[in-house]
């Protein structure tokens, strides 16, 4: 069912992608397109951006989150084949920003096993880029810990007004759960236009391995998706839609696993150049339906049969334009993403067995940000951003059939339903950033920002004892806070890039205080405790976070060179 939010926001989507295609075709048609321009594997530009290009792994894998672990200060939490959570120097899940071709998926699932990089296979990725350390404000609306960008394959524009055919095959196996995925991608272009059809198909049985078999682990995955682009004098418009269609799946680290997860995607985008400004325009929206269980891959627990029925929905827009300003480039942009979710856990052997984990949960976002970048003094390379963002949350009520013969439950219930959940953030994000040449093959890198983030849904509304922590699969049983405050990061960094002809080396190092940091600490409210004397509670702490990065890399001659990260 659509809400009346989801409705007010898709009739929104049509009317600005009609307009965006009016814009495109109504245009001057004198203005001359900008194309960007991108180097893999190494320092990529001013945004010090790390990429990892598909073709770089040594077998196409089904979690395309696996690639993180080629990028310094990256890795990945695996909680089963298909659900890699992106974890970048000590923070993981909701707090680093992940985008998939250039949008914030909101995930269906309580426990991330609809991750951001799980609707996008393997079979059809193009890269994945990593912004080193501090994120530019414009690169999101929730920053802390950094951003990725995953980007698939798609049809590429021609150079005539003839149109060329286009494909690609991906074909991959693995014996250790005699897996398989087959991937296809078939488009029709010209210079004008762009077609494509894609499509991918992944199959996988339980892992084996020397001491046994992990239970369970098995994968199944379609996804599909068609788009259509359009460029002429400087303007470019894309529309994409995605569908992703999970099936029983495997996660042995959480309490249920996979049975569906059904998922609609749409995606609109502008570019253009305007006089002397550059113009983005971008919407989406996301509709995912999802259901898991602890029965239908694994033997029936004492506690008896739990299926969960949840649903995320929302959408997000961007509009952004940049121009030249005292030497450098100025970039003001708006941008927002909502979010509704619920879940309702069922015995299917107990028809009257019923409880509501979460209920129309909002979490939406609104953002203005300025950035510039440009030179300074003559010797500095800089950076300069803010942003201010209002996140509001709210949920309503929930329910549990067992608050009639548990007190503890009615009281966790009643408690609940009688808070004011409705919250509103103000939070504010400034970034600073400077590189200057020591000499002709080294430069030196400063940073320092403020970065902010609000609770997560999961830690705001989670309000009986359980394991809905976004995936943390620590095996420990949680309750939320509504009244938690938002993290505020103060960090700072520095960097060397050391570059020679066929070689470069590039340290980091970071140190990062996160006051009001949301962390499980031992509950002390009675009614959980009664429950489950182990039961762990969201609150706000104080942490300190601190490491080193290190990527290198020799190029011994044209068909061979050596690289590698130390983290």
């Amino acid at each position: 069912m659509i809400s009346m939010n989801n409705k007010y926001f898709l009739s929104v989507l049509s009317l600005c992608i009609s307009a965006m295609i009016w814009s495109t075709a109504a245009l001057s048609e004198t203005v001359t397109r900008l194309e960007p321009v991108t180097v893999t594997g190494e320092f990529v530009g001013e945004e010090n951006t790390f990429q990892v290009d598909a073709e770089e792994q040594p077998g196409i894998t089904p979690d395309t989150a696996s690639l993180l672990q080629k990028v310094p200060g990256a890795n990945i939490n695996r909680n089963g084949v298909l659900t890699g959570i992106a974890q970048y120097r000590g923070m993981y899940g909701d707090r680093v920003n992940v985008k998939i071709n250039g949008i914030t998926i909101p995930g269906a699932g309580p426990n991330a096993m609809d991750t951001p990089l799980s609707y996008l296979p393997g079979t059809q990725l193009e890269s994945i880029q990593v912004i080193r350390g501090i994120a530019p404000v414009s690169s999101g609306l929730e920053t802390i810990g950094g951003t990725i960008k995953a980007t698939s394959i798609r049809s590429d524009f021609g150079t005539g007004d003839s149109m060329e055919s286009q494909g690609t095959v991906t074909l991959s196996g693995a014996t250790v759960n005699d897996s398989f995925g087959a991937g296809v991608l078939v488009g029709l272009a010209n210079r004008a236009h762009r077609l494509h059809v894609k499509g991918s198909r992944e199959r996988g049985d339980d892992i084996e391995f020397d001491g046994g078999t992990i239970r369970p682990s098995e994968h199944d995955r379609d996804n599909y998706s068609v788009g259509y682009g359009f460029r002429q004098s400087g303007h470019e418009f894309s529309l994409d839609f995605t569908h992703n269609d999970t099936g029983e799946t495997g996660t042995p680290s959480l309490p249920m696993d996979i049975e569906v997860i059904d998922t609609d995607i749409v995606r609109g985008e502008y570019d253009g150049v305007i006089g002397d400004y550059l113009v983005h325009a971008a919407l989406h929206y996301t509709d995912a339906y999802h259901t898991m269980s602890n029965f239908a891959l694994r033997p029936v627990p004492m506690m008896g049969k739990r299926r969960t029925t949840t649903t995320g929905t929302g959408g997000g827009f961007r509009f952004d334009i940049g121009r030249g300003l005292a030497g450098g480039e100025l970039l003001f942009g708006i941008d927002g993403q909502l979010a509704e979710h619920d879940a309702e856990i069922r015995n299917p052997d107990v028809a009257m067995f019923r409880l509501v984990n979460f209920n129309d949960v909002e979490r939406d976002l609104a953002g203005v940000f300025g950035e510039w970048n440009g030179g300074i003094g003559g010797q500095w390379d800089s950076e300069f951003g803010v942003r201010v963002n209002q996140v509001r949350m709210d949920a309503d009520d929930v329910a549990s059939s067992m608050a009639g013969m548990n007190i503890n439950i009615a009281n966790l219930r009643d408690n609940f339903n009688t808070a004011d959940r409705s919250k509103t953030d103000t939070n504010v994000d400034w970034v600073a950033r400077f590189l200057r040449p020591l000499s002709d093959t080294i430069d030196i890198q400063i940073g320092v920002a403020r970065k902010t983030r609000s609770p997560s849904y999961q830690e705001r509304y989670l309000w009986v004892p359980l394991q809905s922590t976004g995936g943390l699969a620590d095996g420990n049983v949680y309750i939320g806070d509504i009244n938690l405050d938002p993290e505020v990061s103060h960090q700072v960094e520095l960097g060397l890039n050391m570059v020679a002809h066929n070689a470069y080396f590039e340290p980091r190092i970071f140190y990062r205080y996160v006051d009001d940091y949301i962390q499980g600490v031992p509950t002390s409210n009675p009614d959980a405790l009664a429950l489950n004397p182990d039961t762990l509670q969201f609150a706000n702490v104080d942490a300190k976070l601190y490491g080193v990065d290190v990527a290198w890399g020799y190029r011994i001659d044209e068909h061979w060179s050596l690289g590698g990260i130390v983290s």
